[in-house]
């Protein structure tokens, strides 16, 4: 998804809009840990998170990853499931104190850096959505696809991470195994494209 598509599929309440178009959380005192958002070239992005990893101490880096989920593609006649970045030239990185992690980057020679709103800088993302992509990611942070069937008309996801979820669910597209998942609640939700296979429908 571009961050085009992903500003354009996103509402959020006036100024509560991180630079791709993700929800903003609100800022709290240093200590606790949050979500942010870095950008960096495309294609690169695996490779700088390791960087960082590397470099930076757990004081102000606990972690930083590219968020991925599997996407349906066909080949031959023959589906199968492929990672893709969620965010091409971002990653994400838990901190609990942004004001070190931006000052320890801007010491490294790569070129990342740490966004937030074009007037709050280091913006944290909202907690539900980080909550609601923390549980659904797994330890590679991939979100997996789901598979679920349709009987009589209702959804029943039966396996993966949306299982549970599907009041959250809208426009199951079963030719191309993916759905419309609402993230959050309140004035900054959003609508994400998730992975799911539904072979049965009655």
């Amino acid at each position: 998804m571009t961050v085009a598509a992903a500003s354009a599929a996103r509402s959020a309440a006036d100024g509560g809009s991180l630079t791709a178009g993700l929800p903003m959380g609100r800022r709290t005192p240093r200590g606790r840990e949050r979500w942010y958002l870095l950008r960096m070239p495309r294609g690169r992005e695996a490779s700088i998170c390791s960087e960082l990893k590397r470099l930076l101490p757990e004081s102000v880096l606990k972690d930083t990853f590219v968020l991925r989920k599997e996407r349906w593609m066909k080949r031959g006649g023959v589906w199968f499931l492929e990672p893709v970045n969620m965010y091409r030239g971002y990653a994400f990185a838990i901190s609990s104190d942004a004001a070190g992690l931006a000052k320890a980057m801007s010491r490294l020679t790569l070129p990342v850096e740490l966004v937030g709103t074009d007037v709050h800088s280091w913006a944290p993302l909202a907690d539900d959505a980080a909550a609601w992509y923390a549980a659904a990611m797994d330890g590679s942070h991939v979100i997996r696809s789901s598979t679920a069937v349709i009987v009589d008309g209702v959804l029943r996801v039966q396996s993966g991470p949306l299982v549970g979820q599907e009041s959250r669910i809208s426009k199951v597209d079963r030719h191309r195994r993916r759905c419309q998942v609402r993230v959050g609640d309140g004035d900054a939700a959003f609508t994400e494209q998730a992975p799911i296979d539904v072979p049965f429908k009655s």
